[in-house]
């Protein structure tokens, strides 16, 4: 049985937070928040991503999207209104002790993005019975063999640097399943604007979707948009569409424009153009099987990396016996001796 994560839940801990003190003005919480903002202003959009395809179209990545209760992740993405979205992500940056965790403030209106809000308007608060467990693996933790056996085509894996550390996964090395999942994710749950590649990092969450582990959805999209709400200047901000269904549902006027988005949608087209493969997808493996393959997988590369240079050097001396035309060393030799000889014979003769 697997354990509970001791990872606190965002948005639930045991003491109540204060009260911010007096807003600095009607738009952010503080001078350093108006600050923010002006940075923030230039920064570009990840925008999400629906889900639009019909009940036969990739069936095994539709069954577990709606085992999880997962619908509406592909189905919530609207228009995002960019001013909001800014201003949100101005006042979401922490700042002052006393300030609510995972809260935001627009037009002088509390917005709140903490774990249970989000599951309650994605639908997908965890029932009694079940336990989130993609806290129990992480980068540390995880063996890179067991994570390329769940969500990789057989003989591919992740590129390594020089300590053999995993690094990235090219989209193409993915099982076709895992490269939908890996636009989804990487639109509306962690958002990422490089999608030809899954990094080390984010292929946990995929690991846990391919061995249909229980997920807490609401705990990693709070704690994503706060990081990006407190990350670099050139970072790209996530979750406009989400933010700006938050902001509404807390009775922020979102009508007036800008407005952008969604991205383009996860339907037929899309998956034939970045997501099929000649190979057919392998089903979701269960909790168990993975370690299993991941052993005959690690073994067997270990033999092609042995065996691999005997059977080039076969091949190619095999080869050079076979060219056309090709003169044994020693015939070559008898010719040209009989060449010099006769060329002294004939300067001979002249003289």
């Amino acid at each position: 049985m697997a354990s509970s994560s001791k990872r606190t839940h965002a948005g639930k801990s045991g003491q109540p937070p204060r009260k911010p003190n007096q807003p600095y003005s009607n738009l952010f919480l503080t001078e350093r928040n108006e600050t923010h903002f002006e940075s923030i202003s230039s920064r570009k959009f990840i925008l999400e991503r629906r889900v639009e395809l019909e009940e036969n179209e990739a069936p095994e990545f539709q069954a577990e999207l709606h085992r999880r209760r997962w619908d509406k992740l592909g189905s919530y993405p609207l228009l995002a209104n960019i001013a909001v979205v800014k201003e949100f992500c101005a006042n979401a940056l922490r700042l002052e002790e006393g300030i609510a965790p995972f809260t935001s403030y627009v037009r002088g209106v509390r917005v709140p993005y903490d774990a249970r809000t989000i599951n309650q308007f994605l639908g997908t608060e965890l029932r009694a019975d079940e336990v989130f467990e993609n806290g129990n693996y992480t980068i540390d933790t995880m063996d890179p063999v067991v994570v390329e056996a769940a969500i990789c085509m057989p003989g591919h894996g992740f590129h390594r640097n020089r300590s053999q550390q995993p690094l990235h996964v090219k989209r193409r090395d993915l099982l076709p399943v895992v490269r939908i999942w890996s636009a989804l994710v990487h639109a509306n749950i962690l958002p990422c604007s490089h999608v030809s590649d899954l990094y080390w990092t984010r292929s946990m969450l995929m690991y846990c979707i391919m061995t249909q582990r229980t997920m807490d959805l609401g705990d990693i999209i709070c704690m994503e948009i706060s990081g990006c709400a407190n990350s670099t200047p050139g970072s790209a901000l996530g979750h406009p569409s989400l933010i700006t269904q938050l902001c509404q549902l807390a009775g922020v006027d979102v009508h007036s424009p800008p407005f952008e988005g969604p991205g383009r949608a996860i339907d037929s087209r899309y998956i034939s153009a970045y997501c099929q493969d000649c190979a057919p997808s392998e089903p979701l493996l269960s909790n168990h099987e993975f370690e299993h393959e991941a052993k005959g997988n690690k073994s067997n590369r270990r033999r092609r990396r042995i065996r691999a240079p005997q059977v080039g050097h076969r091949q190619a001396r095999d080869s050079k016996q076979a060219l056309p035309g090709r003169q044994p060393r020693d015939l070559n030799c008898v010719f040209m001796c009989f060449s010099v000889t006769c060329v002294l014979a004939f300067i001979m003769i002249v003289l």
